[in-house]
């Protein structure tokens, strides 16, 4: 038996069969990984706290096919402290993560970025910031990076002053006579943009609108269940 064996944290758990859960793991080195959690609904594993989301974890399992089987769980840190609007943004975090990483596919940084995004939406005084520097960080990691100082269609410069169309999964370009209001934006909040400048609530709420969009794409239709506990803003 080959024992895999990684810092981790819980995307995604459910029940299985009468004692059991099935469980998706974001791990440091491998991405993320399903497997089935034997007895982790008994009352005994679950007082212990030892598989409890936003803690850092060590876990072993064991397994060739897509659903691996948990050997060992161990906490290495105290869960981080999230209450109410902190708590629902940091469950929206694990869900995009549990719909857009492929199985088993390392991502390199993001396990980093996503424990420095829980400490950073549980002590900052403006969690939002974290979250706009984590959905581009996201977007980066799987592939989907925009350029934010360069025009797709002429190769120009992006200049403040003057404003643009965001097209799906390209980029930006000059505001043309037909457009779609929710998807032009300044020079000025692009440049921003490009170096994650966030300092202002009309910096912070344009970000916010076009990380929807980048991300929408990726999520196709079916909803966030985040989003039903807490529109995240």
């Amino acid at each position: 038996m080959s024992l895999e064996c990684h810092n981790a944290f819980i995307l995604h758990r459910r029940p299985y069969r009468e004692t059991s859960q099935l469980v998706d793991l974001f791990c440091q080195d491998v991405g993320r990984v399903s497997l089935v959690y034997k007895g982790g609904r008994s009352n005994t594993r679950m007082k212990r706290g030892m598989a409890q989301p936003f803690t850092l974890l060590q876990v072993s399992y064991f397994g060739r096919g897509s659903l691996k089987t948990l050997k060992s769980i161990e906490a290495q840190s105290q869960v981080v402290p999230l209450v109410e609007e902190r708590l629902f943004l940091a469950m929206y975090i694990n869900e995009l993560l549990y719909r857009l990483l492929q199985a088993e596919t390392a991502c390199d940084g993001l396990f980093e970025s996503y424990q420095d995004t829980l400490l950073a939406i549980a002590g900052s005084a403006e969690p939002q910031v974290a979250l706009r520097h984590f959905e581009l960080t996201l977007l980066e990691t799987l592939g989907y990076a925009v350029n934010f100082e360069e025009d797709i269609y002429s190769g120009e410069l992006i200049e403040a002053g003057f404003e643009y169309q965001y097209q799906q999964q390209a980029g930006f370009f000059a505001k043309q006579a037909i457009h779609k209001k929710d998807q032009v934006y300044t020079g000025e909040e692009l440049l921003a943009f490009s170096c994650r400048d966030f300092s202002t609530p009309s910096l912070l709420k344009a970000a916010k609108r076009f990380c929807r969009q980048a991300l929408a794409h990726l999520l196709g239709d079916k909803p966030l269940h985040s989003r039903a506990l807490f529109l995240v803003k």
